[in-house]
């Protein structure tokens, strides 16, 4: 799930964050070999469908016992990243059964799928941390951060390409710097070119501005960039929702996305709408690093987006169990 170098030795290459493996098999353990850039990257372990550890990975190619100690029989695993492209990337090499077993077919495909393009809000950077924290890897987390609740609450796949710093039009410095100059790249600029045929999204959901705001800036080539940016993502897919949010470190930018969608709406496209996704609330949900959300805002977002997503297309929310899961320690 996520955008994969494939043409590598045959190990499959990531870096955007939430890039994930996922298997199936019978065996009570289970290992990995991977390679890892830099060694500041952190992967998310989910077995059976719940996230129940994470690991930082080593620089180079090394093996990692994932789980081990199960109840014999079959399983699912999810492998994800939780940290985003400036941190590194990771090629996997090889999953084994120490203790016997067998691989079974890899498990099915969710029914919706989703693109998400961002900022370090979308990262998931800062989610953590202390707020006086600037610079923390083991602390973002890109499986808890909006963008995986909302996806998971639609039990859908996700694709997320997010930059921290990046805007549409200027980065958080000033810098024509922008993601729509990644988007053809598997793993951004002047990388191998993606092939789009390989995931076609029903959704889109953009979150860019917060960046493109922090310095000054015409609101006409904000705004145009931003238009630009949707069209060439519709030329390459079939017609998908196109969900534009604001939020939540500022909303300086909601009247500019407001007319991006108006522009967007009057030229005949009535699936692209306005999520206003608010501001921090600190006194009640606290912050993350550099006055980034943290986990209770994150968790908000993510209801309010999947239930705004689910109103507008009717794609069912999932739902709570009513029976509890069992913890095996």
């Amino acid at each position: 799930m996520g955008r994969f170098e494939l043409t590598v030795n045959g190990n499959p290459k990531c870096g955007w964050v939430n890039s994930a493996v996922q298997l199936a098999f019978r065996g009570t353990a289970i290992s990995m070999t991977a390679e890892d850039s830099g060694g500041q990257d952190y992967v998310e372990i989910v077995l059976d469908g719940i996230a129940r550890n994470w690991i930082n990975l080593k620089k180079g190619v090394h093996a990692y016992l994932i789980e081990q100690g199960l109840p014999d029989g079959e399983h699912t695993l999810e492998i994800h990243k939780r940290t985003g492209i400036l941190t590194g990337n990771i090629a996997f090499h090889h999953f084994s059964l120490p203790d016997g077993g067998s691989f079974l077919a890899p498990p099915a495909a969710k029914p919706i799928r989703l693109e998400y393009f961002g900022d370090s809000i979308t990262d998931g950077a800062g989610i953590g941390h202390p707020h006086e924290l600037a610079e923390a890897p083991h602390l973002d987390d890109g499986y808890m951060s909006y963008v995986g609740i909302s996806a998971r609450m639609l039990n859908a796949e996700y694709h997320t390409m997010a930059i921290c710093g990046i805007g549409v039009w200027q980065d958080a410095v000033g810098n024509k710097h922008g993601l729509p100059e990644h988007f053809f790249g598997t793993l951004g600029k002047e990388t191998a070119p993606w092939d789009f045929s390989r995931y076609i999204p029903d959704g889109i959901v953009i979150n860019l501005g917060q960046n493109d705001y922090s310095t000054p800036i015409e609101d006409e080539a904000y705004i145009a960039a931003y238009i630009k940016f949707i069209q060439v993502i519709l030329d390459q897919y079939n017609d998908p929702y196109v969900f534009c949010c604001v939020g939540t470190m500022n909303n300086n930018y909601l009247a500019s996305a407001k007319k991006v969608v108006a522009h967007c709406n009057q030229t005949g496209n009535g699936k692209v709408f306005l999520v206003d996704l608010g501001l921090i609330h600190p006194e009640v949900e606290g912050w993350g690093g550099r006055y980034h959300p943290g986990y209770q805002t994150h968790y908000r977002m993510g209801c309010e987006l999947a239930s705004f997503i689910s109103a507008q297309t009717g794609w069912e929310l999932l739902k709570r169990p009513l029976i509890a899961t069992e913890c095996v320690f």
